[in-house]
């Protein structure tokens, strides 16, 4: 199969966005995917992730778009933050199915703060019907301190490494007995006075924009990574959460040896394999 990689800009608010599209010559589906990048990165991703998910999906019959957002790599303007990414997705969309008009539809792709954007309004364009949600940004001060108790602390216990450090006097003992407590006493919920919706903090946010998401849903969570359980601890802690993420159009898909951020080839292997997939066998 051959493949064509294109570049092109498009206008979000005056401002050029640069996009690169994979296009196969021979296309298994006519579902796109769209990658979203996590933060200010831009659109080659940690360890050139995002080149190798586009390509090895691609290489499959799907046709990929990746881009920067305003103010990002190449593309003009400020960037606005996550929770402000809306535009940008949109016009990538419409641009992605403008250069491949065969597309029916597309499912954006999302690590970390690209997975929290897609639910803060890139999945409520008319044509995305399917999100891949990969290790979801929900961090806040509370959620965090939860993680490091319940998780963290946990695990150095159980590191062998941790206990020779102690015996050894080459461990920072005080500190990390004031680090726990404070992360303890954080971890306890404080009563908050109701906010409007619009000022609601962006977990609560992204809940209801999956709540309103009528397309598939397909999580996938690195076993090694923190940002993975806060929103693990999230799901455990709403009933909401814990309602949505049951649906039959929710999958979920654990990859227990990877990290945050697939940073091993064998790990960017597997959830490039993993997310083509999905998409093939939930596409038309």
């Amino acid at each position: 199969m051959t493949i064509k990689e294109t570049a092109l800009t498009f206008q979000v608010d005056g401002n050029r966005l640069l996009g690169i599209i994979h296009k196969p010559d021979q296309p298994a589906t006519k579902t796109g995917l769209l990658i979203v990048v996590g933060g200010p990165q831009y659109r080659v991703g940690a360890h050139r992730q995002y080149i190798h998910l586009a390509r090895h999906a691609a290489k499959k019959g799907i046709p990929v778009m990746r881009f920067d957002y305003r103010g990002v790599g190449d593309s003009e303007g400020e960037y606005p933050g996550f929770e402000h990414v809306r535009p940008d997705i949109h016009a990538a969309t419409d641009n992605f199915q403008k250069q491949c008009p065969q597309l029916e539809d597309v499912v954006i792709w999302g690590l970390c703060e690209g997975a929290s954007a897609i639910l803060l309004g890139g999945c409520d364009h008319k044509s995305v019907k399917k999100i891949i949600l990969v290790n979801p940004w929900v961090r806040t001060e509370s959620g965090h301190a939860k993680a490091m108790v319940k998780y963290y602390y946990l695990e150095r216990l159980k590191d062998p490494e941790f206990w020779k450090k102690i015996f050894s006097g080459n461990f920072g003992l005080f500190a990390s007995v004031k680090d726990f407590f404070k992360n303890l006493r954080g971890s306890i919920d404080k009563k908050t006075s109701p906010s409007p919706q619009n000022h609601l903090p962006f977990p609560e946010r992204m809940l209801e924009g999956i709540k309103q998401f009528n397309g598939q849903s397909l999580l996938i969570q690195s076993g090694k990574d923190l940002t993975a359980r806060e929103f693990d601890a999230l799901i455990k802690s709403s009933a909401e959460w814990k309602r949505v993420t049951s649906q039959k159009s929710f999958t979920r898909i654990d990859l227990k040896e990877c990290d945050h951020t697939f940073s091993s080839e064998t790990e960017r292997v597997k959830v490039a394999e993993v997310t083509s997939e999905w998409i093939l066998s939930n596409g038309k």
